[in-house]
């Protein structure tokens, strides 16, 4: 196969696993809506269905392990098929640019906004030299005094970055044989990390084993599967063999969301307080998701037809577009929301409030997308914005 037909192949990937990203991003949004208003119980409420409606409310936060499995595919992709000898390396100069483009200019905007407007934001907190810089770098929620971020879901945007510095290290050894004892090896590491991590935090909170366990190398699982399901479906390509009929492939999309959904519900909740103290669930949780979700992204990026109807529609294919700068200003515009409204706001039954505060949250999303995050992540508009007439091409 010719790099021409695979790239043509690639394309057709990105709208079943964008809609996937809108998912994630909502079900986020869905958890935090539920935090902010809490008693939200549909399924005590809710008969037969009440437990699946209840799930985003209630483990709706897993959509971050949706996006770093996501993050492992998407990335790895061009690494591996150079690795198997397939294309060229890509450059790296031009991959940690994409990368920087990608994550900081919208995440800056709503920092400098944030800091800018000052008190008016729930979130906000006053800053010194030090921890502004930490928010310059990205780098809080990381070592033994950790800067809290002002916005609090900030937290996954280090581990991203942990990513993304870690594939191209990682991509020296994605052939087959190497592979399997690197992702091994991070299995070993995250059980022994996270496992560490409830030790050295017993008798204090949950919350301070929980802001150690998903940091790297906690998260990595999720990360190696993701980038595993990567090497394979390129490997596959180039040997030229067939991808699974259609059943298998809407087979693959929903056991590879329905396990990882029974996992968290009947065997994370089931494990309750005991979870963040070393339990055995919370040591292989990463592993079991980070291997679930793949198969389901797998099946996505073979072309699901069931995938295509649920995730390439307008809509969702829509939220996905918007996702990472749904995901950054979610939190703030429900809070802010309270601030602007006032009390009669947080009264309003929640078939009101909950439409109001996702319509609320796309068009913050929306504005974010398109006045900041698009226009910077599209080279071409960076080398427009700064004079530079890209490359001709014969």
């Amino acid at each position: 196969m010719d790099q021409a037909t695979q790239l043509s192949e690639d394309r057709q990937y990105i709208a079943s696993l964008t809609g996937l990203r809108g998912v994630a991003a909502m079900l986020v949004f869905i958890y935090h809506y539920s935090a902010l208003n809490p008693g939200i119980r549909l399924d005590l409420t809710v008969p037969v269905i009440g437990s699946i409606l209840q799930f985003p409310f209630g483990l709706g936060g897993s959509g971050v392990d949706v996006f770093f499995v996501l993050s492992g595919f998407l990335l790895t992709l061009p690494f591996a098929r150079s690795a198997l000898g397939a294309a060229d390396k890509p450059s790296l100069s031009r991959y940690f640019k994409r990368r920087f483009l990608r994550v900081f200019p919208a995440y800056y905007a709503q920092l400098f906004l944030v800091l800018l407007v000052g008190a008016w934001f729930v979130t906000w907190r006053p800053q010194t030299a030090g921890t502004f810089i930490a928010h310059l770098a990205m780098f809080f929620n990381i070592g033994p005094n950790p800067v809290p971020p002002v916005v609090g879901v900030w937290w996954t945007l280090p581990v991203e970055m942990g990513f993304y510095l870690i594939l191209p290290i990682l991509a020296l050894f994605m052939r087959p044989s190497r592979w399997v004892l690197v992702v091994f090896a991070g299995l070993v590491l995250s059980i022994v990390y996270r496992n560490w991590c409830a030790v050295h935090f017993i008798g204090l909170s949950p919350e301070h084993v929980v802001q150690a366990a998903v940091q790297l190398p906690g998260t990595l699982p999720e990360f190696l599967f993701g980038a595993s399901a990567a090497i394979l479906v390129q490997y596959l390509s180039i040997k030229g063999r067939a991808s699974p009929s259609g059943w298998k492939l809407d087979a693959m999309f929903v056991v590879g969301l329905l396990l990882p959904a029974l996992w968290m519900w009947h065997v994370v909740v089931g494990a309750g307080a005991s979870f963040w103290q070393g339990h055995l669930t919370m040591l292989v949780t990463p592993i079991v998701l980070g291997l679930t979700l793949s198969l389901s992204v797998m099946g996505l990026y073979w072309g699901s037809r069931l995938g295509v109807v649920l995730l390439a529609n307008r809509v969702v294919y829509y939220l996905g577009l918007v996702s990472y700068s749904l995901y950054l200003w979610h939190f703030p515009v429900m809070q802010q929301l309270q601030v602007i409204f006032g009390p009669a706001y947080g009264d309003l039954p929640n078939w009101i409030k909950f439409p109001l505060s996702a319509a609320a949250v796309v068009a913050v999303s929306s504005l974010s997308y398109f006045l900041v995050e698009r226009p910077f992540y599209r080279l071409k508009t960076w080398r427009q914005l700064f004079g530079k007439k890209p490359k001709q091409t014969a």
